[in-house]
């Protein structure tokens, strides 16, 4: 777990940065930032039409992560500002403002930061959903743009039936990038497909646009399971493997995180894992035991589970067992367990040397008692923030931890 993560739980409202995680995006050298209107609307709307521009609008939340990283590093970069100076009219607006929510619904906006971009008429004719770096972001602009890479125009040549397979994967990602679903569309495209034709590259590669969103319901998904060697022969079999358990566990994620989920809709899901044949059911299963446990805050369960899980292949990853040890610390008190956790930080940090884990590590080590090493491992922790160049809240949150250790005052 990195260390955005102890300081805040992840939200379920959608705060989207780069590859759907809140990741850090890198500082640039910058002297210029993209010229926001501070006009309403519809007053950008008139000027959108007098000068003959597109508006693209800034949709946030002020308790957005990627938003704020969007504003200081990518924003106020010299090429995206010059180059959307240059083309747009730009207006920045809070979707949970008074104004805000009138254009999130009309858009149907439901993650931020997402990026609309529109002509005169308020028309949409581009969107994305989710942090990107600046070079990206130039990129978006110039696909909103070109009326041939719009989303209005891959919408238009759908409706006119176009189901060709390199246009259905092209218009998948688009709809993608927009956070819109696409499940039906995918299902309907594969109708269309003989089952033979399942094991292309192209529809393999639309089977799983994202795996966090594949269908294991889908009769191309079930196909895949069951003649899962033909796959293997063209893929290699850890390839196939990896988005098999990525697909299911994606979606226990999914159906975990309904208002509606409840012990019975578990139950059901997971006969269905058990009934797929799968080699890697056990490790899925003991994996969403792990997660459903940790919602119950069925701490010995969890731990039972965690024990299990070390010891496999796929959780000799550092940040996996890091997370891990994390967990343990928070809220498991046996001391036999908490030595498991020391383990697995330590082995977390032979596999990977960073700031997230040596001050997991230290936390342990001064729960446990090495009071001297662990204010030894948590300056290091501090050092290493410092040198990949985290925000000043993460320091201080690690310094106040440092002093407390000191002190010999209990962490929080």
């Amino acid at each position: 777990m990195n260390l955005l993560n102890k300081l805040k739980k992840p939200l379920k409202s959608l705060a989207i940065g780069i590859g759907l995680s809140l990741a850090t995006i890198p500082a640039y050298t910058q002297n210029r930032s993209i010229n926001f209107e501070k006009e309403s609307f519809e007053n950008i709307k008139e000027t959108a039409k007098k000068t003959n521009k597109l508006i693209f609008v800034d949709g946030y939340a002020i308790w957005c992560s990627p938003c704020k990283e969007m504003d200081k590093n990518v924003f106020t970069n010299d090429s995206v500002a010059d180059f959307y100076n240059q083309n747009f009219i730009n207006l920045k607006m809070d979707m949970e403002s008074d104004s805000g929510k009138i254009l999130k619904k009309e858009y149907n906006i439901e993650a931020y930061p997402t990026f609309l971009y529109l002509d005169g008429e308020g028309k949409l004719l581009h969107k994305a959903v989710g942090g990107l770096k600046p070079e990206k972001f130039v990129n978006l602009g110039e696909e909103a743009l070109n009326p041939k890479t719009q989303l209005t125009t891959f919408n238009e040549k759908y409706e006119k039936s176009n189901r060709d397979s390199e246009f259905i994967y092209e218009y998948l990602k688009k709809l993608e990038q927009a956070h819109i679903d696409y499940k039906n569309i995918s299902k309907d495209y594969f109708k269309t497909q003989k089952e033979e034709n399942f094991t292309s590259k192209i529809n393999w590669n639309i089977l799983f646009i994202n795996e966090r969103k594949t269908d294991i319901d889908s009769k191309t998904f079930n196909y895949l399971i069951k003649n899962k060697i033909k796959f293997d022969k063209i893929y290699t079999a850890d390839s196939v493997d990896e988005k098999i358990f990525n697909a299911y566990f994606y979606n226990f994620i999914n159906i975990s995180c309904e208002k509606s989920f409840n012990d019975s809709i578990y139950n059901i899901w997971k006969d269905k894992v058990k009934q797929s044949g799968f080699s890697e059911t056990n490790e899925i299963l003991l994996e969403a035991d792990l997660q459903y446990n940790e919602k119950m805050k069925n701490w010995d369960a969890y731990a039972s589970n965690a024990v299990l899980l070390a010891g496999t292949k796929r959780y000799d990853n550092a940040k996996k067992l890091d997370n891990l040890a994390w967990t343990f610390l928070k809220n498991i008190k046996n001391k036999n367990h908490l030595e498991k956790a020391l383990n697995w930080a330590e082995h977390s940090i032979k596999l990977s040397d960073k700031m997230y884990n040596n001050d997991t590590y230290a936390s342990l080590l001064y729960v446990l008692g090495d009071t001297a090493k662990a204010i030894q491992i948590e300056e290091k922790a501090i050092k290493l923030a410092k040198e990949i160049g985290s925000n000043e809240k993460a320091i201080a949150w690690l310094d106040k931890k440092l002093q407390k250790m000191k002190d010999g005052e209990k962490l929080d």
